[in-house]
């Protein structure tokens, strides 16, 4: 488990680096639109590393052995659903909530027609835009992806 909470850390402090960039080109305002979106894009990369490699700390303690792919394959195949499993699940599945919102945009990122597409199901998703206008609420996601692990992995000690 220790190197899938290191690399946990990396991506998270990867992640924050991004961000500090992207602050100071936000803050210049003559910052070409490519970079912007390009920063944009690698701190939701890096968010999206950090969950992943989140999800691969919980199936170990669930003892599951096997590659990660997705919270819905860890709760059908290991022979443990954790509470951290059901939280994060919870997360998941709130249409209003900053993890479902993380994982829509980091998806939206592969769709070539996701700046063109509105979303019939849900208009308050987030969408990755073509522009460096889109504000992401990525320091957002940043702060509550950490507060989120920091919690569970406190909760794992206490027990």
């Amino acid at each position: 488990m220790a190197e899938w909470l290191s690399q946990t850390n990396q991506k998270l402090y990867q992640a924050r680096l991004l961000l500090d960039a992207l602050d100071a080109y936000e803050v210049s305002n003559n910052s070409p639109a490519a970079i912007i979106s390009a920063l944009q894009e690698s701190v939701l990369f890096q968010l999206m590393l950090a969950y992943q490699s989140y999800l691969h700390e919980i199936a170990e303690m669930a003892q599951w052995r096997e590659s990660v792919i997705s919270l819905t394959q860890l709760i059908d195949d290991a022979p443990t659903v954790t509470g951290e499993m059901r939280e994060l699940k919870k997360l998941e599945e709130d249409d209003f909530g900053w993890l479902c919102q993380l994982l829509m945009a980091f998806h939206q990122c592969g769709d070539k027609n996701s700046a063109a597409v509105k979303t019939v199901n849900n208009p308050s998703i987030i969408k990755i835009q073509d522009t460096a206008s889109a504000s992401l609420p990525l320091r957002d996601w940043y702060d509550r992806l950490i507060d989120l692990i920091d919690l569970q992995r406190n909760n794992r000690q206490e027990s």
